[in-house]
């Protein structure tokens, strides 16, 4: 009893410290929105560049730049040790964006995003292929929603950082801020944390993995095959990317928006989006915990559950959008903000719960790899995407076109309430299979 204490105790102190990486480096992904025209003026931008440059161009290789080198990454971390993995990812993640604070001309800023990028992208399936072992199929929605928690709670520290710090000292401060304490915690991790074994969290391997047998699954090129005849991981990866279309307005653009085109302070246009991240932050865990129970009850409850919040956003984020100019009351935006932010929150950690739950341990990594550089795509070319709209219709009707991409989420998200029962049926028999393969019995 006192072994088995203990090893929950390590597992605990692994999951807090991939939580609190995971915050800093994801509080880097927001840095420059406070602070859009104040970047522009100090490189000598226009404000059409600055739309276009800081928020179309480097935002898009910034994702999808990074979505594409986690490919490769994914396929390591189904292959080699994820501790090794992940202290190299993680100081790849924070080396750039520390020094994005000394960038001198659009070129280098580029340059360095890109980089940052990579780091920030490759941390995802790490994290969740050690997710998938340290968790239950049941518990995974908490799981999930502890450590998204952490990443969203990462984009409102760091924005908050960027539009509190910005205006006062300078826009390259808050790049160092928030990238100096992951060099003492990647030590840190190095030092302490206990990877899981592969597949000890699954039920009909726990006992045999436990008892000392090796888990016999291997990643290798043919299943990726099968990943893509999984139905609810093509609708996973279909809907990440109309479902990041309007996130690019929330990450790159609404701070901004507030502030230039609503007539707010920048302070007050960041506390606008602030209340927004915080509330999204509530819907993520909330959104976890209402997720694991739902799935308790029917696994399926689960993907109704993100199609109805992420259809039902649209109408919250429509009225933010299209809030007076220069308010007299302020009070009422940020009702809406909160309302917005909870709704459309929910989906992020119950959508990655799914994708767990249909696939192989020795697959994790690569499918979140894969969802990653299509959620990549998503919020690479969004930004860009908006930022055409802005050129053809202006900053307003652009954003709520953008609003609307959220409905063909739904919808596609509706689709899978058809097919996750039935994949993640098929992957315990799956799992049923290696056991077997393992006491060397038929299967």
């Amino acid at each position: 009893m006192k072994k088995s204490s203990a090893l929950a105790g390590k597992e605990l102190w692994g999951i807090i410290l991939l939580a609190l990486i995971n915050l800093l480096l994801f509080a880097d992904q927001n840095l420059m929105a406070p602070n859009l025209t104040q970047i522009a003026r100090d490189l000598g931008l226009s404000d059409m560049e600055r739309d276009v440059k800081l928020g179309g161009n480097i935002s898009l290789v910034f994702f999808v730049l990074g979505g594409a080198v986690t490919l490769v990454i994914g396929y390591l971390t189904d292959r080699f040790s994820r501790k090794k993995l992940y202290t190299l990812v993680v100081l790849v993640g924070a080396l750039p964006c520390f020094l994005t604070g000394l960038a001198r001309n659009y070129n280098q800023l580029f340059l360095l995003r890109a980089l940052t990028g990579i780091g920030i992208g490759g941390v995802i399936p790490l994290t969740y292929s050690l997710i998938g072992d340290y968790f239950k199929p049941g518990s995974r929605p908490v799981a999930v929603a502890a450590v998204s928690t952490a990443q969203g709670l990462g984009i409102v520290v760091g924005q908050m950082v960027a539009g509190f710090v910005g205006p006062e000292l300078g826009w390259r401060l808050p790049f160092m801020i928030v990238a100096a304490p992951n060099f003492v915690f990647v030590v840190v991790f190095w030092l302490s944390f206990r990877e899981p074994m592969r597949g000890v969290t699954e039920e009909s391997l726990k006992e045999l993995i436990e008892s000392g047998r090796a888990y016999t699954g291997k990643i290798d090129f043919g299943l990726y095959r099968e990943i893509f005849g999984i139905k609810t991981n093509v609708l996973a990866f279909l809907q990440g990317i109309p479902g990041c279309v309007p996130w690019g307005v929330f990450f790159i653009f609404l701070n901004d928006f507030f502030a230039q085109d609503k007539g707010l302070s920048v302070e007050m246009a960041t506390l606008v989006v602030m209340a927004a991240g915080a509330a999204t932050l509530a819907g993520i865990l909330g959104g976890g915990f209402i997720g694991n129970y739902l799935y308790r009850k029917r696994p399926r409850n689960l993907a109704l559950l993100c199609a109805l919040t992420t259809t039902l956003g649209v109408i919250p984020t429509a009225l933010m959008l299209n809030y007076p100019a220069q308010p007299a009351a302020l009070a009422p935006l940020f009702l809406v903000a909160l309302l917005s932010g909870v709704l459309i929150a929910i989906t992020g950690p119950n959508i990655y719960a799914m994708v767990l739950n249909v696939n192989l341990p020795e697959t994790r990594g690569s499918i979140f790899s894969i969802f990653n550089l299509v959620d990549a795509l998503g919020k690479g070319f969004g930004p860009v995407i908006i930022s055409a709209l802005i050129v053809s219709f202006g900053r307003i009707r652009a954003f709520n076109i953008a609003n609307l991409f959220w409905l063909a989420c739904g919808l596609l998200l509706f689709l899978t309430v058809f097919t996750f029962e039935r994949d993640e049926a098929r992957l315990k028999e799956k799992l049923a299979a290696r056991a077997k393969e393992m006491i060397g019995g038929e299967g």
